[in-house]
């Protein structure tokens, strides 16, 4: 049994944070594992990853980044990547949270980075899957050909990452929802200091991407910037569950966390 994923919502300073969250039954309880999302998709994303977790004895939790899944909306475009950064601290401290592993795809592993510098006396390990490493040239270049390009959104989900019609449809749901949301967080993602962040990480970094993800191309970053990093390619579908289904973010993800004894 690994109990059931439950839904509830947060009071930011500015409306509501939405999040689900599974408590391990398992008898030896381990550290809490939190999973920030990628743009435009929602918690939802990581519903199978989170139970295997639990069964593993990890308590889970996966919010809804501000202007997507159920969360509100910001009033204004925020200033900086920071503005996410502050909200999910605030969370995790209303939760009481121990300290924590990360996990984060894309938009959900900028904050990640930024969360595991700022913050690394409350945070075990980072695992960056889909990194967006670039310097303030590459992000430059980059904004102006995805950034306000919705058909990148919708080939996406035309293609192999989401390989069943439940999961096309919930994306799409979550894409139609975040019209505005994305726009925000790209806004501000794509000048975030990246690198910087990035090198003055000093926990345990797992960096995983696929040859196939537009960021491949900036996966070499990880280990010029941080030798120590462990380093591995994903393939196929990155979200089934399970250690062993070889090549998914929680295969890598899990044997790095045996071989740390967390």
């Amino acid at each position: 049994m690994t109990g059931i994923i439950k839904r509830a919502f947060w009071d930011a300073p500015e409306g509501q944070i939405h999040y689900r969250y599974i408590l391990t039954t398992a008898t030896e309880k381990k550290a809490p594992v939190v999973f920030l999302h990628q743009s435009a998709s929602c918690g939802w994303s990581y519903q199978s990853m989170m139970k295997q977790y639990a069964e593993r004895g990890h308590d889970c939790y996966a919010p809804d980044m501000p202007g997507f899944g159920c969360s509100y909306d910001p009033p204004e475009d925020p200033a900086s990547t920071r503005y996410y950064v502050d909200i999910w601290m605030g969370l995790f401290r209303h939760l009481k949270l121990p300290k924590m592993h990360l996990i984060g795809h894309h938009s959900g592993s900028a904050h990640a980075m930024e969360l595991a510098a700022i913050y690394p006396t409350e945070i075990f390990t980072v695992a960056l899957s889909g990194p967006a490493l670039m310097s303030e040239e590459e992000q430059a270049a980059s904004y102006k050909i995805i950034g306000g390009e919705w058909s990148k959104v919708w080939n996406t989900l035309n293609g192999p990452l989401w390989d069943t019609l439940e999961l096309k449809n919930h994306e799409v749901i979550d894409s139609l929802r975040a019209w505005k949301g994305r726009d925000q967080a790209y806004g501000v993602s794509f000048f975030q200091p990246k690198l910087k962040y990035f090198k003055s990480i000093t926990i345990p970094i797992l960096a995983m991407c696929s040859r196939d993800d537009i960021l491949w191309p900036c996966f070499h970053y990880c280990k010029e910037l941080q030798p120590e990093a462990r380093c591995e390619v994903t393939k196929g579908n990155l979200f089934e569950n399970g250690k062993e289904v070889e090549g998914s973010i929680s295969y890598y993800h899990m044997d790095f966390l045996d071989k740390l004894g967390a």
